[in-house]
């Protein structure tokens, strides 16, 4: 009998390979579904090891998302790096939405070799109802989300949760606080067609980063799951050879 908890198609994936590890981080409300594709493609195109953590409270029940923190979010990707350090020499991350906000404070807290973000809000889209989420969240449990945030092939909850907002909110601040303490290659992807983060959080966020070699692409044709979408080959590919020509 089926005992687990974890939603079907949600669980965490380890592509073994070499011993350059990548480390990958889905969103906000969704899964490793998100990131098992970039993380198949990498492990096959260019041998790399490729591990897809879950953070606490997702991919089980939306409720789940009312009691983590963000230090819960970052010990996660905490304990994905260590699995990695035994198993590489060099490590790379790659996350997509708050799993960006991750990346790019893994870039400044910890020992790896170059970060990608993908469609990472720089701040969470200044909406004023950001501030209220904490009183909200002792009311409303949680609350359905918009049409245009999140798809099911992530295995994404259908609702927003206030606390897990508000924490996120707290996660952007530490983000943006390190921003200018990167130094290691870090490379920005959003699409003009996200809805979800600010129009021009690629520029916000690239504006802000001191590192010698950052690079960016727009995409045109996308929504916010750029891992999933209609231009998803293409993130691969520059993904791929962003992280193949730091080891050149």
């Amino acid at each position: 009998m089926n005992q687990f908890l974890t939603m079907p198609g949600a669980e965490p994936f380890l592509f073994p390979g070499s011993h350059t590890g990548v480390l990958l981080i889905h969103g906000f409300t969704g899964s490793p579904a998100a990131m098992r594709g970039l993380g198949k493609y990498l492990n096959e195109t260019q041998g790399y090891t490729a591990l897809g953590i879950r953070l606490p409270g997702h991919g089980t029940h939306v409720d789940d998302l009312r009691r983590p923190a963000w230090r819960d979010w970052i010990t996660a990707v905490e304990d994905g790096l260590n699995l990695l350090k035994d198993m590489s020499d060099h490590i790379y991350v790659a996350g997509l939405s708050m799993g960006g906000i991750l990346t790019l404070i893994t870039a400044n807290r910890y020992q790896v070799s170059g970060v990608a973000a993908l469609s990472a809000p720089y701040g969470l889209t200044n909406d004023w109802r950001v501030p209220l989420m904490r009183p909200l969240s002792l009311f409303v449990p949680k609350f359905k989300k918009p049409g245009a945030v999140g798809i099911a092939a992530e295995t994404s909850y259908r609702y927003f949760v206030p606390h897990a907002i508000a924490e996120a909110a707290g996660l952007a601040k530490l983000m943006q606080a390190g921003l200018p303490k990167i130094n290691v290659p870090v490379l920005l992807i959003q699409s003009r067609g996200d809805k979800v983060v600010e129009p021009n959080a690629l520029d916000l966020l690239s504006e802000r980063l001191t590192t010698p070699h950052k690079e960016t692409l727009w995409l045109e044709k996308s929504g916010h799951v750029i891992t999933l979408d209609v231009e998803h080959e293409i993130v691969y590919q520059r993904v791929a050879q962003f992280f193949s020509q730091l080891e050149k």
